[in-house]
């Protein structure tokens, strides 16, 4: 699969921007993070930067959305049924964090989103709205499982208003 990263920065500034306005969201003021994109079981991963944050925050960021997605992977190549979010392994007093999502279409792959730099939730609705988008998955089931799992009040919030736009 080939994406078009040019497009990505432009749709996950928007869901960003989008976070910062929504009423469930515990911390508005957080404006950017760093999106981390794994396909094909994380043989071709895309870090990107989206939108402002310091460069102190930067290296927390990264170390924190990478982590995420290789330890979502792991623990799909080890649960294949049950894997599908970093919330399932989360543990913050070893900064284990919440925010990514494992998409999977078959037992040989997977695809993985990863965001690091606002709330966990929000990272996670980011993470899981932006895979809608890219057309990871398709079902809305898989959305309430995930959701379920985290508790995320953000994401159907999200979702909708990204829904609505014409990106």
């Amino acid at each position: 699969m080939t994406l078009d990263l040019e497009k990505l920065l432009v749709v996950a500034n928007s869901l960003v921007s989008i976070s910062q306005k929504l009423p469930s969201n515990a911390n508005p003021d957080r404006s950017g993070g760093i999106l981390t994109i794994g396909l094909d079981n994380l043989s071709v991963r895309h870090v990107l930067e989206i939108g402002n944050y310091t460069p102190r925050e930067k290296e927390r960021y990264l170390r924190f959305s990478q982590e995420k997605a290789y330890r979502v992977c792991a623990d799909w190549l080890r649960d294949q049924d049950n894997t599908i979010s970093s919330w399932q392994t989360r543990q913050p007093e070893i900064d284990r964090y919440g925010g990514a999502v494992l998409f999977s279409s078959c037992q040989e792959y997977c695809n993985i989103i990863s965001f690091s730099g606002l709330n966990e939730l929000s990272d996670e609705a980011l993470s899981l709205t932006l895979g809608y988008h890219l057309g990871f998955e398709t079902n809305s089931e898989f959305a309430e499982r995930v959701i379920n799992i985290s508790k995320n009040i953000v994401f159907k919030e999200m979702y909708k208003i990204f829904s609505e736009q014409n990106i």
